[in-house]
């Protein structure tokens, strides 16, 4: 992979929320998505940045404006360093090395491996909840959707669920030092998965204890910003 390449930040929407100086990080933003896990930590950091808020079903990421930022046209992209970075776990690593070592766990220490291993797992929860997502929300026509897929990704998304079941069972964090950058990364995954899926208690309090955090709640929606999630739970539609 080639180093991303660097750009001249935009300035914020008119009228959308900033904090800080906005030439410094910008994220462009589709509320309830993956991007919340990156808002999400920039609040944990209590770092200056720019928001740029966009609708997944309007033309906001399609338009020439976000191609010349992010050319696939998906979101988050974070503008950082003079360069722009395309994949939230890349960013959660690069924030963390570079602005919050404490949510971090450096090349050789204790931890680091499993440190690894969560962020790129909350990918694998991610994939499952990107495909119940289209199926829910984005083929608006039942005759689009397959019921079989749909219980398919359910019950696979279920079951990678336990992997973070049996950590958190028995302490409140991923890693047994405590909170740090993988939380966002995963409890995002898990808190969104209880979108599809049942979560049993031990997930539920995991869930609980990431949205009592005060950096999780101001990376809710805000007034006003469309929604991804429409409900709080989708069933799966009967055959």
């Amino acid at each position: 992979m080639t180093d991303p390449t660097p750009i001249a930040a935009p300035p914020p929407a008119e009228g959308g929320p900033v904090r800080g100086a906005a030439g410094d990080i910008v994220l462009w933003h589709v509320p309830m998505s993956r991007s919340m896990r990156i808002l999400w930590l920039l609040n944990e950091l209590d770092l200056p940045f720019a928001l740029r808020v966009m609708d997944l079903r309007s033309k906001d990421m399609r338009g020439a404006e976000y191609e010349a930022v992010h050319p696939v046209g998906r979101a988050p992209a974070l503008q950082i360093d003079g360069s722009v970075i395309h994949e939230s776990g890349a960013m959660i690593e690069y924030l963390c090395e570079t602005r919050g070592p404490h949510l971090w766990r450096e090349p050789g220490s204790d931890g680091r491996l499993a440190w690894l291993d969560w962020l790129h797992f909350a990918e694998t929860i991610g994939q499952h909840i990107a495909n119940l997502t289209q199926s829910h929300l984005m083929l608006r026509d039942p005759a689009d959707r397959s019921l079989t897929v749909m219980k398919l990704e359910t019950a696979r998304l279920a079951r990678t669920l336990r992997l973070v079941e049996g950590t958190v069972a028995d302490q409140d964090w991923l890693m047994a030092q405590g909170f740090s950058g993988v939380d966002c990364a995963v409890g995002w995954s898990v808190w969104t998965a209880g979108r599809f899926v049942r979560l049993p208690p031990a997930l539920q309090a995991y869930v609980d204890r990431c949205t009592a955090r005060p950096a999780f709640r101001a990376a809710l929606p805000q007034e006003g910003q469309p929604l991804l999630y429409q409900r709080d739970f989708y069933e799966l539609p009967h055959a």
